[in-house]
């Protein structure tokens, strides 16, 4: 017999996910209220575990009022699960539903069944169980980035598997790392060379400087020679991209490129994703994510920008609001810029629970994800 797990569907279903992937369970029942059904709370979660669980099935619970909780908690425990073999997750739910599920289900122990408590705490990643001898175990990393988007409601629309992205990226990684790593010396060239960039990618891509590049920009056009990105001969201010991809890079995806590169030494396929196309599946709501990543059962999305920053607040609250719609409480947001941001943008983050490397800054890219997967 099946070891039943229940669980009540939240607006945080990463506490009921990761316990039940983490404890390999064959069969969850998935208590759902009202108001978690029109948010699509238990229609979420049950999508993310069919393809680990071989039974889910959802099930309506009235939490109106107290004497409907406590009906609904007896009906549950005397007609459903009598003499089964159950686990309780008590991480969701209001407190009255706890209690009195918990109530009903007490009495399993006193039968032919049996019955356990835990609770997912997310915060300190560990999984509580509430035994007569209570014990604690260390949550295991088992959140990934399909998992997560299909917790919050999404899907994806295009393909984020990383070894497409990964190939491509180490192919121009040294032209990628030197822009990153000299970003405060490239910071006037950038826009420059961006808005050059970005007329190729649509047209044609023999473009023309007002003057002859020199210093850090002649280093940075030289590489980009000897990688084959673009045409250019130093003294001369014309220059041809090699084609539209190139000048793609050029206009502003190195920066996305260049985090990206960072994140593959750290995470495991399956964990992470550049230029992630999202829609929300019941509003049809479309996001496009520069960089995403899970560790630890957190995600950290990522806003990454290489032009010049007129309008850094609208992105930082964009950024803000993605955060918090597709990775849920547990995520962070880093707006990763190669262009110095203002202290009010940086003040308006703060506000957001955004992080920002931006400039010299962003050198330090490699150290931030090193803490953020260590969290």
């Amino acid at each position: 017999m099946n070891t039943i797990h229940l669980c009540i569907a939240t607006g945080q279903n990463a506490a009921n996910l990761i316990p039940i992937k983490q404890l390999d369970a064959q069969e969850v029942w998935i208590l759902e209220t009202p108001a978690m059904k029109a948010q699509r709370s238990g229609a979420n979660l049950k999508l993310a575990l069919e393809p680990y669980v071989p039974i889910v099935k959802c099930i309506a619970f009235d939490d109106s009022t107290p004497q409907s909780i406590c009906d609904a908690a007896a009906k549950l425990a005397n007609e459903s699960l009598d003499g089964c073999n159950v686990v309780f997750h008590i991480t969701g739910g209001t407190k009255l539903m706890v209690l009195a599920i918990h109530r009903e289900l007490d009495l399993l122990n006193s039968g032919t069944g049996s019955y356990r408590t835990l609770y997912a705490d997310t915060q300190n990643q560990t999984i509580d169980w509430m035994d007569a001898k209570p014990t604690q175990e260390s949550m295991k990393d088992v959140l990934s980035l399909q998992d997560l988007l299909l917790l919050r409601g999404y899907r994806t629309t295009n393909d984020t598997r990383a070894a497409k992205d990964q190939q491509r990226a180490a192919a121009r990684a040294a032209v990628s790392r030197f822009m990153g790593e000299q970003a405060q010396a490239l910071n006037r060239f950038f826009g420059t060379l961006a808005y050059k960039a970005q007329a190729a990618s649509s047209g044609l891509l023999l473009q023309h400087f007002d003057y002859p590049p020199g210093g850090p920009a002649a280093k940075l056009l030289t590489l980009a020679c000897k990688h084959g990105l673009l045409l250019w001969s130093a003294g001369h201010s014309e220059l041809t991209f090699a084609d539209q991809d190139s000048a793609s890079f050029f206009a502003g995806g190195w920066a996305e490129e260049y985090v990206f590169l960072k994140l593959t030494g750290l995470l495991k396929p399956g964990q992470y994703a550049t230029n992630a196309q999202i829609v929300q599946n019941h509003t049809k709501t479309r996001n496009e994510i520069d960089v995403i990543a899970v560790k630890n059962n957190r995600a950290l999305i990522i806003e990454c920008k290489a032009k010049k920053q007129d309008e850094a607040q609208a992105a930082i609250y964009k950024l803000g609001q993605v955060v918090r719609q597709v990775g849920g409480l547990m995520s962070r947001g880093l707006y990763a810029s190669a262009r110095d941001v203002s202290p009010h943008d940086r003040s308006r983050a703060a506000e957001y629970g955004i992080d920002i490397l931006a400039g010299e800054e962003l050198q330090n890219i490699n150290q931030y994800l090193r803490d953020w997967a260590k969290t």
